[in-house]
């Protein structure tokens, strides 16, 4: 895998953008994409499917790739393929069988959850579900997460009304955002030079004022 070689013809794509300078740099940078579907390999999805993921972020990766910004294409597209096979994973990975007693309190929770419908005329938050079923937040969080994946449905899936999981109800897990978010700023701060990065890190690390860090 030579990374010099893959920036070299991510550079001449972006400069004369054709199908054929698109194919060409694409190929030399499918090592890198095995090597990515291969870390995340045995984790209930085909290898298959996850080196094709992985293809398909690096061709969208290098259609918004810009050189100018200063970094190497293998820096650039990495947390990108990365990121885009760990979401694949997250809807689709586990194939692990659901434990009875979780896929029972799953159809508790759907039945509390009509329950709520039919007196209330709107959806319940999960706080209101815990404290109609006496449980933990958290185990309504783990139950609503079984029924999910009981019906083989991810979160981010528009149901006939168009609305997805995640916003049928009214209360989010803050932790999963906030993992999100995390792996949103790691991929924003790779695209940073090193004078850029040093100024954040005095700013909002350090917590200097604008003139202590200007100095």
């Amino acid at each position: 895998m030579d990374a010099e070689k893959m920036h070299a013809l991510a550079c001449q794509y972006v400069l004369e953008p054709t199908q054929e300078h698109l194919q060409v740099a694409v190929e030399a940078a499918l090592p890198l994409c095995a090597l990515i579907a291969r870390r995340f390999s045995g984790r209930g999805v085909e290898y298959d499917d996850l080196y094709q993921v992985a293809s398909l972020a690096c061709v969208s990766a290098l259609k918004s790739f810009d050189p100018e910004l200063g970094l190497k294409f293998t820096t650039f597209v990495t947390p990108t393929i990365t990121g885009t096979v760990r979401n694949y994973l997250r809807d689709k990975g586990s194939l692990l069988r659901t434990p009875r007693a979780l896929r029972a309190q799953a159809a508790q929770l759907s039945r509390a959850r009509e329950d709520f419908l039919r007196e209330s005329h709107r959806e319940p938050t999960a706080r209101e579900l815990a404290l109609r079923l006496g449980w933990e937040l958290s185990q309504v969080l783990l139950a609503l997460s079984v029924r999910e994946a009981e019906n083989i449905a991810s979160l981010d899936q528009k149901d006939e009304g168009g609305f997805a999981a995640a916003e049928k109800i009214a209360f989010f897990e803050t932790g999963f955002e906030k993992a999100e978010q995390r792996q949103d700023l790691a991929r924003a701060l790779s695209r940073l030079n090193p004078p850029e990065k040093r100024l954040l890190a005095l700013r909002f690390q350090d917590r200097l004022s604008q003139r202590e860090t200007a100095r």
